[in-house]
This record gives C-alpha cells, structure tokens and sequence, in this order.
C-alpha cells in the first residue's frame, strides 16, 4: 500500500509527468545519466507494431524498487518515453506491484499514453494458493492482458516427479485463468532444457502435461540458444504452443546483447514461427548499473523488429 502523503501527492505528480511526456513529443528525450538519447524510430516492417512489446523487466534497476514519488516518476517516465518512441505494448511485471500503484491505477497510467498490457509476469510456486492466484488473474484482467504468469522459479526441482506435480498445478491455475478470459503463461529460461530426465527435458514434461487451452508458452530466444537448442527447431514443432516470444539477443562471447546486435538468426526462428507469434517482446537484461540506459536497447529493438524480414 502507498503511504497517505503518497496518495496526497499522487495528482501533482501525473500532471508534472505529463507536463514532461508532452515536451518529449517536441524534442529529443533528454538521456538518463551517464547514457544517450533515444534514437527517433521511424519506418515500416514485416512486423507490425501492435505485435511488439517490451518486457519491463528492462528497465527494473532504472525505476528502482520503491513505493515512494521519485519510483513512480520514474516508472511513468519509462512509460512516456516508450510510447513516444512508438511501442504500442509493454510487458508489466508484477511481484510487488507496480511501485505502489494499484492494478486500476496503473492501468489508468498504460491508458494515458496509448499502451496495452501484451501480457502479465508475476510469481508462482507449488505454494501459491487457488485464492492467491485468483487476485493475480483478476490484476492481469483489469490491465487488459490476455496472458499471466511465467515468474515461477523451479530450479530448485530435481526430479521428473517434481516436474510433473508442478505441470498439473499450473494447468489447473491455468483452468482458473482460462474461466476468466486468459491463459497462463509460462516464461521458459535455460534449465527447462537443460534439465532432462531419461529421454523427456523438463520443458517435455511442461508440454506433455499441460493443455493448450490451459497453458501457453514463451521462449526466451536467448535462454533456448544458452541452452544449446535450436529455437527455429522448437517453434516449428510447438509454435501453436509459443505465442510470445521474448527476444533477446547473444554476444559472440554468450553474454546477452541488444536486439540486433548478436548473433541469434531471428528472421529464420520468426518464419519457423510463421503465424503462430502474437507477441514479439523485447528484453535486454539490465545490469545493475547506474549509469546503463535501458531506452537505447529498447529502442534499438523496436528498429529492428520494424525492419525484420523473413
């Protein structure tokens, strides 16, 4: 919950950010500390803009974690600035809420400058209650996304049987979300494959005891590639299973890099996908570092998917 003087404060604060927002529509964004103005995206592609999105995960270590007004200035900036740069869609995280907004409240915020929820990260263990998992389904509902989940950590899990235990609990949750008007969703890293049980990974167990109508998937395509996969290979086989993709691009060196500047071969993974993607996200991981500017990758991201052929 926010605190009374940041509840007070809360109408003074969206009308400076928005006084802001419009003088970024006038002239160039003035660049976080230590990094570069965004680049002014302009241009047509294969890939549509309302199919791209930018996971918000990017700018986490930008915002900060606080409740306070500097947090939610900041949170709103990022919003400003993405819909300034053209993006349609973002990515919300939600694992201690939205810097002290409500999901009403930041809804209203997405609304204010054009944007939609492509889908809703947060978390889920074997211990996440029916009644837990109903209000984060109700949270992903009132901000509009058609998808939510995909937070949960199970890499602690060392058996086939412990797989197997969580797939069932996620298709039921995912039964729960499915009754409201959305599916679950899960975010696959590395060790889904990486972690293999006789001839069945963990991502096998994923997908054998799942429904599709429950449960969706989203393939990092950095994590598949770390993993030593073929993420062309993976959509061609379970693209009707995979409609987000979270696209993250790998260095020479097999450290994450910006959308583009890798060399992960995303136009043959996207035409192995054909029409099955109704969500393209960006996500450039950031390091925790003060002077780093998450709007350059993002940005650059949004270039790229804009100019993608395949």
């Amino acid at each position: 919950m926010r605190s009374t003087q940041s509840r007070t404060n809360r109408g003074a604060l969206m009308g400076s950010v928005l006084a802001a927002a419009i003088m970024l529509t006038a002239c160039t964004a003035s660049p976080p500390p230590g990094g570069t103005a965004p680049t002014e995206v302009t241009g047509a592609s294969s890939i549509p803009d309302d199919e791209i999105s930018v996971q918000m995960f990017t700018f986490f270590h930008y915002i900060g974690f606080g409740e306070d007004d500097a947090a939610q200035s900041r949170q709103e900036e990022v919003l400003a600035r993405l819909a300034e740069a053209g993006f349609r869609n973002v990515e919300p995280v939600d694992y201690t809420g939205f810097q002290g907004l409500d999901a009403e409240e930041y809804r209203a915020l997405l609304d204010t400058y054009g944007l939609e929820a492509s889908s809703l990260h947060t978390s889920v263990t074997m211990d996440t209650t029916d009644e837990q998992w109903a209000q984060k389904v109700e949270t992903a509902a009132t901000l509009g996304a058609e998808f939510v989940g995909a937070g949960e950590d199970p890499r602690t899990f060392t058996s086939r049987e412990e797989w197997v235990a969580f797939a069932e609990r996620i298709d039921h949750l995912g039964a729960m979300a499915r009754d409201e008007g959305l599916r679950y969703l899960v975010h696959l890293h590395d060790y889904e494959f990486t972690q293999v049980y006789g001839d069945q990974s963990a991502f096998d167990l994923l997908m054998a005891h799942t429904s599709p109508e429950n449960v969706a998937f989203e393939l990092d395509l950095y994590w598949a590639t770390a993993a030593g996969e073929d993420p062309a290979a993976i959509v061609a086989k379970h693209g009707d299973r995979i409609p987000l993709l979270h696209v993250k691009d790998m260095d020479e060196a097999g450290e994450i890099a910006t959308v583009g500047e890798g060399t992960i071969d995303f136009p043959s993974i996207f035409a192995a996908a054909g029409q099955d993607v109704q969500f393209y996200v960006i996500e450039r991981d950031p390091p925790d570092d003060a002077d780093y500017d998450p709007f350059g990758p993002a940005i650059a991201g949004l270039e790229y998917l804009r100019d993608a052929t395949f």
